[in-house]
């Protein structure tokens, strides 16, 4: 996880319970996606073409309607086999696959998704059809259907359809049950009663079709994508906050180093021309100064070659040096090399890259940027005893 791992990165020194607060803002998100995927994860997946998990497979066809088409059901190893022919016969012609509970009682398909793979012999339409039951009490129970319609193209077809898209119930339906309009405005998925996999009338009649049906799923929408995109969502969120708490951290930084600024002139600077190197330091404050007065002019002088010379812990000598001066170690070393780069562009001939080698920069660039930074000008100018120049070293 990237975005957290930079997020805590840029958490890492900071304090306050600000700080606390968007890391709760920042686990809160992962969280609730876990809570969420593990609560599917308890949602049964139901293989509706298994007849020993309570489910049974029956033709459907158009006989009750007035028509007659044909339609068999063949069960192989692979799965199941729908042969059939619409007839022209019967203005609307219509068969398919009904699946349903052995004694139809109904079933809870909220945040469900259809999943079917079907082998088909050429390009035919399709569609899925639920059936809900709702049962309105003294005035009877209703029982319309919604249908999902789709595309089969000739070879192998993965279909995904979430069973909220399954959604618009037909107008011949309120047709045929007008006192239901009003109060049947939508599917529920609460009481599903059966389930169709119907080959619409707009294919060919009179001709026979084939598809082999491999695989009919109900499965959990968050195994579908759901998941997906909340872990989308989630990473969005961390990177955000990544991004603020990097801007901030380093708002935080610029005023820290404002404020070691004003305490500048409260600061006890070691030259390191004027270092009693053989007297014993009467507290580990001046044994931490006097060796960074002695080992400045080291361009690869660090806080752990400090705390290793005097057997502490780094944090200790940081801290060590904070009290003493205000300044991190780092702000620190640099404010002895620049006084004493200032010394010796004042009082000596030498050239500015030599003083920047002298004092501990192994790159003159640099030694004019910081020098530029601190003083407010560059090494020549301050030379010059002018402010009005910006000269560059050579």
């Amino acid at each position: 996880m990237p975005f957290f791992y930079i997020f805590a990165l840029t958490m890492g020194n900071t304090k306050g319970k600000y700080w606390t607060k968007i890391a709760i803002m920042a686990v809160i998100p992962a969280i609730l996606v876990g809570i969420i995927y593990l609560s599917t994860l308890l949602m049964p997946t139901f293989d509706l073409l298994d007849e020993s998990k309570d489910f049974k497979i029956d033709t459907q066809i158009d006989a009750g309607d007035g028509g007659n088409s044909e339609c068999r059901l063949v069960k192989t190893a692979e799965g199941v086999d729908m042969i059939f022919t619409l007839r022209s016969s019967f203005a609307y012609p219509y068969v398919g696959m009904e699946i349903h509970k052995d004694d139809y009682s109904t079933f809870p398909l909220e945040k469900y998704v259809v999943e079917a793979d079907i082998e088909s012999t050429e390009d035919m339409r399709f569609s899925v059809r639920l059936q809900e039951e709702f049962n309105f009490g003294d005035k009877g129970v209703a029982h319309p259907t919604a249908v999902y319609s789709f595309l089969l193209k000739k070879g192998t077809n993965e279909i995904e359809i979430p069973v909220e898209e399954i959604k618009d119930i037909p107008e011949w339906w309120y047709a045929s049950y007008p006192h239901w309009t009003t109060d049947v405005q939508k599917m529920k998925y609460e009481n599903i009663k059966i389930i169709w996999l119907t080959a619409d009338n707009s294919n060919e009649k009179d001709v026979e079709h084939r598809i082999k049906v491999k695989g009919l799923r109900l499965v959990p929408a968050a195994c579908n994508g759901f998941l997906k995109d909340a872990v989308t969502v989630m990473f969005a969120f961390w990177a955000i906050l990544a991004i603020i708490s990097l801007y901030l951290r380093r708002n935080n930084e610029k005023k820290e180093d404002l404020e070691n600024d004003q305490k500048e002139q409260q600061v006890v600077y070691v030259p390191y021309e004027k270092l009693d190197t053989e007297k014993d330091a009467p507290n580990l404050k001046d044994e931490i100064l006097t060796f960074i007065g002695k080992n400045y002019p080291n361009p690869e002088l660090k806080l752990a070659d400090v705390a290793k010379a005097l057997s502490m812990a780094e944090d200790k000598t940081s801290e060590e040096i904070r009290l003493a001066t205000g300044k991190s170690f780092k702000a620190y070393l640099n404010t002895i090399r620049i006084e004493e780069s200032k010394r010796l562009l004042k009082n000596t001939a030498m050239h500015i890259s030599e003083i920047a080698f002298s004092v501990g920069y192994n790159n003159v660039q640099h030694f004019n940027r910081v020098f530029k930074e601190s003083v407010g000008v560059a090494p020549g100018t301050f030379r010059d005893g002018s402010s009005g120049s910006n000269d560059s070293a050579e």
